[in-house]
């Protein structure tokens, strides 16, 4: 039987996102640090630069002439978008597996996590939120508390379900009854663990209910924005994609009308397939 502790336990045996993470999670986290700062970061990694300057000097990016070296990549990409591009490299090992517990087969968490970072991305810019609010990094790393308890859920799917169907609930809200947590939370109790900024653990908390948020209403709503979206592409659907409803009240109050949420859809659908080719290949 699932129990809270044993579920706490597993926290401790999920590997944590690569030290060099860490470190670059907190440069956003000190308003003194800079790009020299970040720069010294990457140049002691070689793995991480080689894989940087391949993002860099992509087709993605369209940067002109050719990318040599970490401090030119933050010159041109900008402090922000390198930091999300480390963030990117470093989680991937973390969500590539299969999660079967929620109906997900190998690399679709890893999809799903980079199409929702993006499209927060895009979200944010949109709302002329250009400051390092962590909606990318939150996006991106939304769902790590289903790495966690994604046995816990395979083995309690047939109650789960139950409740769902039963009761008209979410499948988070299930996960809770059956559970006594759910994904959201273990989420949170992994960003704490690992020690990310106060500001990520709320987005980790409350992106699905952003009305709740307490101090990062702003980005966990933009996050809930971009998960809805993915679910809307259907962007490797889950088998809890379909018991979750889209408040309007969350659009409406960052003033992300239909017309401009559907314009970041269209944007994000044409270089769709750069996306896979550049972040989700092998």
């Amino acid at each position: 039987m699932t129990t809270i502790p044993s579920i706490i336990e597993e926290l401790d045996q999920l590997r944590p996102v690569s030290d060099v993470a860490g470190k670059v999670l907190s440069l956003l986290d000190d308003s003194g640090c800079g790009m020299s700062d970040l720069a010294d970061i990457i140049r002691h990694e070689p793995a991480l630069t080689a894989n940087l300057l391949k993002l860099a000097n992509s087709a993605y990016f369209g940067l002109p002439g050719k990318i040599g070296d970490a401090k030119q990549a933050i010159v041109y990409l900008g402090m922000t978008q390198v930091v999300d591009l480390i963030l990117l490299v470093s989680c991937a090992d973390t969500f590539k597996g299969s999660h079967s517990g929620y109906g997900l087969d190998r690399g679709a968490l890893w999809e799903s996590a980079i199409c929702a970072a993006i499209l927060a991305n895009a979200l944010s810019e949109k709302k002329g939120f250009k400051s390092t609010g962590l909606t990318f990094t939150g996006a991106l790393l939304r769902d790590i508390g289903k790495v966690v308890i994604d046995q816990h859920v395979k083995s309690a799917m047939p109650q789960i379900m139950e409740r769902v169907e039963t009761q008209h609930i979410s499948f988070m809200a299930a996960e809770r009854q059956v559970l006594g947590v759910d994904h959201a939370q273990v989420g949170a109790m992994v960003a704490k663990r690992w020690h990310f900024p106060p500001l990520l653990q709320c987005i980790i908390r409350y992106y699905h209910t952003p009305l709740q948020a307490d101090g990062c209403f702003t980005e966990a709503s933009i996050v809930h924005l971009a998960d809805a979206i993915c679910r809307k592409m259907k962007i490797s659907p889950g088998v809890d994609d379909s018991s979750y409803e889209e408040d309007e009240r969350i659009a409406h109050s960052l003033g992300l009308n239909e017309t401009v949420i559907n314009g970041v859809i269209g944007e994000f659908s044409e270089k769709m397939e750069h996306v896979r080719t550049l972040f989700l290949a092998g």
